[in-house]
């Protein structure tokens, strides 16, 4: 189902923490094992922790004038120096984003959402956290 104007992700949308899994492989239906994750969202920048160890970077993200995609760039820590293309949607408090695990000017910007390992890709399913 197509998203209409009033559904596209814009950053304002995105800003504040969201909790959930990364997924290795699969939909992120709960059939594969994901890892927990924190996203904050501020301004143009998403921090990622892995609970419960901590930090694993930080990007700078610009989003598509349809709000369906997105291109992030790291800053800091095991982000630094990757870009990564991903698509991305909302649905009620659930952020899905499906990612490249980040590379050079070769990768693809994944079809749909769904984490490959082969494609190297990964799901990220996370809930809006109440402030």
């Amino acid at each position: 189902v197509p998203a209409s104007a009033a559904d596209a992700v814009t950053a304002e949308v995105l800003q504040g923490a969201w909790r959930g899994e990364r997924f290795d492989k699969g939909p992120g239906d709960g059939s594969a094992k994901g890892v927990p994750l924190e996203l904050n969202f501020t301004g143009n920048k998403v921090k990622g922790l892995r609970l419960p160890q901590g930090d694993i970077g930080e990007c700078e993200f610009t989003l598509s004038t349809d709000g369906k995609s997105i291109y992030a760039v790291g800053v800091i820590c095991g982000f630094k120096v990757n870009t990564y293309l991903g698509v991305l949607k909302i649905e009620g408090d659930t952020l899905y984003w499906c990612t490249t695990a980040g590379g050079g000017k070769t990768q693809k910007r994944p079809p749909g959402f769904t984490a490959d390992p082969v494609q190297r890709t990964y799901l990220i399913v996370v809930k809006r956290q109440k402030s």
